[in-house]
């Protein structure tokens, strides 16, 4: 903000230097008549009355051409603070975006930090449920064997049940022929 002002100020001083090439027509125009009255001998001032009189424009046009490149500066600057301003605004809602982002993701960690031990206490358990899963296999694979082992016990009984009966049925038909009388 403080260029702007510079830069008004500036402007300012030129146009108020303005009227001092006024003051310069008015010394050339005097000089002028000075130098008609003193007729041949002021020739030589009327030169000098000319050549200030062209200073004088000169001054002018410069003064004109400088007021209007300050108006342009003013615009420039005015055009600056206001990107400035824009930008400082747009900085500051970022500062607000990653403060909010900076809460959340604190929040995350929080969350996380809460979690985490569940996540401890829900792999015991998995662990422990492999060691049950192990143990219920070790278990199957005993009852396997066992109902294999019945199995073969039961084929064994069922042959020898067989056996037996074949030999009831040899000695029912040995028995058959004696005759036993009441």
């Amino acid at each position: 903000m403080s260029i702007f002002i510079s830069i008004a100020c500036f402007g300012i001083r030129v146009i108020r230097e303005d009227p001092r090439a006024c003051q310069t027509n008015l010394l050339s125009l005097n000089a002028a008549i000075e130098a008609e009255k003193a007729g041949e001998y002021g020739a030589g001032f009327g030169v000098v009355a000319r050549e200030i009189r062209r200073l004088a424009d000169q001054t002018a046009v410069a003064t004109l051409e400088i007021e209007t490149m300050v108006k342009e500066m003013q615009s420039a600057v005015a055009t600056g603070v206001m990107a400035m301003d824009k930008f400082k605004q747009q900085v500051s809602n970022s500062v607000d975006d990653v403060g909010k982002i900076s809460e959340q993701i604190a929040e995350v960690i929080l969350q996380v930090k809460t979690i985490t031990p569940r996540f401890e206490l829900v792999s015991q358990r998995m662990e422990e449920q492999a060691e049950s899963a192990q143990e219920i296999r070790v278990a199957i694979e005993h009852l396997s064997e066992s109902s294999q082992h019945t199995s073969d016990s039961l084929r064994d009984t069922n042959s020898a049940l067989e056996r037996l009966d074949d030999a009831a049925q040899g000695l029912k038909s040995e028995i058959s022929v004696f005759k036993v009388y009441q």
